[in-house]
């Protein structure tokens, strides 16, 4: 199998015409690359199907370009600077903190260090490659002092760590001791925790000022190149709460004084974080982290480490950290965190002023190598160009942004019902750790991945791709559907869900109907409320989905490309926040499900979420609502009592991989129209687990009613409509048979119905 050489990505996902695209670009080999703007309709490599289809289109940055690999800075960290050297003092001094580390013994793991380790200059409180506490000082020699904890640190457990120099004696010591709490950690009071203690050693050499930025959760490596920029290594897994540099030597006495938060008198403030200054209702709004002991040393995070969590003294009665921020003053650091590459731009794209919106994509050719960087081209500010929106759901990408779920969840291929297929993607992701994580995945240290960026390199959001689940999945199903439109013949505008996110309804407003891709299943309040006031003032939409307005997403107020979801409580969880951790940091709110803070998709879309099914697809039988003469036209071309789909490129039916059904009780309209409903007679179409209230056997399609997927139809007010295909394979079916199918049928007769002027009546 040939292997990824070259890879690159965009600042951000979508452009107007006119637009300059600033690609970055990684190559493994040396030489050059060819650079060449495409146009991309269909990305589906099915046999059965059309195939991959990609046009060039003609500008000046299509060429040659020199090739060179450029460096990623994983692993999430604060940095401070501090130019005058404040933070090295020259006499004695004290650093304190409160750590919980995950992984120990993972290998050395910085907490917070004022050190240089090219030249070993400088100081580091640190763990060490057996999981204990050490605190070690250089003078740039190459000489170095150490002491180490005669206690390893057990995981999950926090800890008052204090380091002291003290420079009339010579000595260094460490001070360790336990703050576990009935709600803090993985254990509770009444295990017998031994791993306290106070160690000293004789320093050799005296600790000489690093001309390096004081790193909290790791080492700078050094300063790189004339740019001054840092490179972090030995990053720290784990949490750290309060840390702060103290003039004066610590002792036994004053570390006790130290361990229940409080800075005894015998030390000095020279600098001291509070990790929790900055909390608002809106939640945490920018990079900023605050030194609160009068130096103004102020830092700010790099690659967005988990914050709002629980810190040492969380005492688990209140979970939402914008109402105790003094009980959340932790971030959680891991060493694989990743919110943008920071590669440099290898070229920009000036795109056409008359160019037509669409999916396009820059290709990247090297040898045999080949990499495609999407992003989508919307119309210019304020205008339409079509009648027909399709709204792609890049927010649901970043979501599933280099997924590695199927190289690392033992229960996947269970969950699937068959072998998954892994290709050169799959195995470049499993092998290279660079490219971050997306939110189904688990960080090196066990917490899930709650954030994911777009300024990286997506491997599996590119054409011809097919998903771990044998299938294609997201932006190449959703190829099919613009495949689709442009062989019928439909003029359509896209726009991304990161265009709704920043207009709202006034994007909507401009079109007569909006489609939605295949799978839009994480949302923002924002989104929602776009939605539901569009169809509410006589707009028209088609969920040409399964699974979608599912989980609560929240976009970085500062950085737009990255975007946060917290998993929790309730629905298909790939990982689960921990107590008092699942309001989101990026904006206050609840994480978890939509339909748990009542906005149900059935409110909006007329259909709910109910199984997922990733082995084989069905087709739906007509309901008695299909035989209504006010319905005749939906089924234009259709032959009378005809199954729908019982045929595709996705799972061989139109019905399957997610779906949704029809349910009053979720929220669904009364005046709704239950027009098809799907069979099934696989044990693999599982009802979802926030559905299940009590474990009992029949939770599956033969046996369960709401294991089903549903057509949906109804109107809204002021001439509005809504129809649901409910199901991610219904765009799988659309190019079966070049396009000469019953699912096509139906769908072409919506849309055209839908995207008439004026208003429709009301049913």
């Amino acid at each position: 199998m040939p292997r990824l050489r070259l890879r690159g990505y965009t600042d951000t996902p979508s452009y107007e015409p006119g637009g300059q695209v600033k690609v970055h670009v990684s190559a493994n080999d040396a030489g050059s690359y060819r650079a060449e703007l495409v146009r991309l309709f269909n990305g589906d490599p099915h046999p059965d199907g059309p195939g991959p289809r990609e046009e060039v289109v003609n500008v000046a940055s299509n060429g040659e370009y020199p090739a060179r690999l450029q460096r990623t800075q994983n692993g999430g960290y604060v940095q401070v600077p501090d130019p005058s050297g404040r933070l090295a003092p020259e006499g004695s001094f004290s650093v304190h903190a409160f750590i919980s580390s995950m992984v120990p013994a993972r290998g050395r793991q910085a907490v917070i260090s004022k050190w240089d380790d090219d030249t070993k200059t400088g100081w580091s409180l640190e763990v060490d490659e057996d999981g204990a506490l050490r605190f070690v000082v250089g003078d740039g020699s190459g000489s170095t002092s150490s002491v180490t904890s005669n206690r390893r640190l057990f995981s999950d457990t926090f800890y008052s760590v204090s380091a002291t120099y003290d420079s009339e004696s010579g000595t260094i010591a460490l001070f360790q001791k336990s703050v576990v709490s009935s709600t803090n950690g993985v254990f509770g009071k009444v295990f017998p925790l031994d791993s306290d203690c106070a160690v000293q050693a004789a320093a050799a050499v005296a600790p000489e000022t690093a001309d390096v930025p004081l790193i909290i959760a790791g080492l700078a490596e050094s300063v790189a190149d004339d740019t001054g920029r840092t490179w972090v290594t030995a990053n720290f897994n784990g949490k750290i709460d309060s840390p702060a540099i103290l003039e004066g030597v610590a002792t036994t006495e004053t570390a006790e004084v130290l361990a229940t938060g409080t800075i005894p008198a015998q030390l000095r403030v020279i600098a001291r974080w509070d990790f929790a200054a900055g909390y608002t209702k809106d939640g945490i709004v920018d990079d900023l982290i605050h030194e609160v002991g009068g130096a103004g040393l102020n830092g700010f995070t790099v690659n967005t480490p988990d914050r709002a969590m629980t810190g040492w003294n969380w005492r688990g009665t209140e979970e939402v950290f914008k109402y105790c921020p003094e009980e959340y003053g932790a971030i959680w650091f891991h060493e694989d965190s990743l919110d943008d590459c920071r590669w440099d731009v290898d070229f920009e794209v000036s795109l056409p002023a008359d160019l037509a919106s669409g999916c396009y994509a820059v290709r990247l050719t090297q040898g045999d190598s080949v990499d495609w960087v999407p992003f989508f081209v919307r119309p210019p500010a304020g205008t339409a160009t079509a009648k027909i929106l399709l709204l792609i759901p890049t927010i649901s990408y970043l979501a599933y942004a280099n997924s590695q779920v199927m190289q690392n969840a033992p229960t996947a291929q269970a969950i699937m019902g068959h072998f998954s297929t892994l290709e050169e993607i799959d195995l470049e992701l499993n092998e290279n750790g660079g490219y971050g994580l997306s939110t189904y995945d688990y960080h090196i240290d066990g917490r899930g991945c709650q954030y994911s960026s777009w300024k990286r390199p997506i491997l599996n959001m590119r054409p011809r791709y097919t998903h771990e689940f044998g299938t294609v999945w997201q932006y190449p199903a959703d190829l099919q559907l613009v495949d689709w439109l442009n062989t019928m013949g439909f003029e359509y505008d896209v726009a991304t869900d990161h265009d709704l996110q920043r207009e709202g309804v006034d994007l909507f407003k401009r079109y007569n109907v909006v489609m939605t891709g295949t799978h839009p299943e994480y949302y923002t309040r924002q989104m929602i409320d776009a939605w539901e006031t569009y169809l509410a003032e006589g707009g028209r939409g088609m969920y040409l989905a399964g699974n979608g307005m599912y989980w609560i997403a929240s976009p970085h107020p500062q950085k737009p490309w990255l975007m946060e979801i917290r998993k929790g409580e309730q629905g298909d969880q790939a990982w689960r926040a921990r107590p008092g951790e699942l309001y989101h940091g990026t904006s206050g709110e609840r994480g978890g499900l939509w339909r748990m803070r009542g906005r149900s998709s059935a409110k909006v879309w007329g259909v709910v979420y109910t199984s997922h099914c990733l082995d084989v697809g069905y087709g739906y039988e007509p309901m008695p609502d299909s035989y209504d003469p006010k319905l005749s036209w939906m089924f234009d071309g259709i032959e009378k009592g005809a199954v729908i789909g019982d045929f595709g490129l996705v799972n061989h039916g139109a019905a399957g991989v997610e779906v949704d059904r029809y349910d009053q009780s979720a929220g669904t309209p009364p005046n709704a129209y239950l027009v098809g409903s799907s069979y099934s007679e696989s044990n693999n179409w599982v009802l979802v687990p926030e559905e299940n209230y009590f474990a009992f056997p029949g939770m599956y399609a033969p046996e369960h009613p709401m294991v089903k997927s549903d057509l949906v139809y109804f109107s809204t007010p002021n001439g509005g409509a809504m129809w649901s295909a409910s199901s991610m394979s219904w765009c799988g079916s659309l190019q079966y048979d070049g396009c000469d199918n019953n699912v096509s049928q139906m769908t072409a007769n919506v849309l055209r119905y839908f995207s008439q002027d004026g208003k429709l009546p009301e049913i």
